[in-house]
């Protein structure tokens, strides 16, 4: 027989808070706090709830997948057969794995004016030319070390200059006609 499930008295409230919740993505803290258990009870449940997003070394659940699973629970004959039958379904979180992304020594110290070739910065745009991954993230690094070196040149490389004031020809007139009326004095 199956372990009793905690949170199995309180699964009407809990599937009322999570529906009512604003959060649309839900972390292993916040399952902690919405089912009232301790770390990795709650990482059971996201394995349970499926569907797992992985950020960096966290994982995330969305709103929609909790509710569908808090509704399988709600209509399994026991709460504990279908926890189980869900950890015996479920696959394993999806596991990070480091880039080790080798960069140049002299790169800490880079500027503006040693933007790489495949980098181009326009107004309002950023360019990167890559061969793969591996390159594309290498010049991701490159442009964050520089923007962190050199931020104000790369504020004016990027952020559209202000248009030229638009002058009426009415305008253009009045001035011609001041210059003259000036001129004749």
């Amino acid at each position: 027989m199956p372990r009793p499930v905690k949170w199995s008295r309180d699964l009407y409230p809990v599937r009322e808070r999570a529906a009512h919740s604003r959060t649309e993505t839900w972390s292993r803290r916040d399952i902690e706090h919405l089912f009232g258990v301790g770390r990795v009870a709650a990482q059971n449940l996201m394995k349970a709830i499926g569907d797992i997003a992985s950020v960096g070394a966290a994982h995330f659940v969305d709103r929609t997948s909790l509710l569908r699973f808090l509704d399988e629970m709600i209509a399994a004959p026991s709460v504990e057969h279908g926890l189980k039958e869900k950890m015996l379904q479920a696959e394993p979180l999806p596991r990070s794995k480091p880039l080790r992304i080798p960069l140049p020594a002299g790169l800490k110290s880079s500027m503006m004016i040693d933007l790489p070739s495949n980098i181009e910065i326009t107004a309002g745009q950023i360019l990167i030319r890559a061969s793969g991954a591996v390159a594309a993230l290498e010049s991701l690094c490159t442009l964050a070390l520089i923007m962190q070196n050199d931020l104000s040149r790369f504020q004016d490389a990027i952020e559209p200059a202000p248009a030229p004031p638009q002058v009426e020809e009415a305008d253009w007139e009045r001035f011609f006609t001041r210059l003259r009326d000036d001129s004749n004095k």
